[in-house]
């Protein structure tokens, strides 16, 4: 039974919010910039 509630909270609790934060916000910058001359990030050197 522990198995059922746990199993439920996870589908009615955690992944509507995960749908909700993909649909929402864009954490890796995934979007298209037609200005951009490129989409490299440079690093410094350590």
């Amino acid at each position: 039974m522990r198995k059922v509630a746990l199993l439920s909270a996870y589908y009615l609790v955690i992944t509507p919010a995960g749908l909700l934060a993909r649909v929402t916000r864009d954490p890796l910058r995934r979007r298209w910039n037609r200005r951009a001359r490129t989409y490299w990030i440079s690093t410094e050197r350590p």
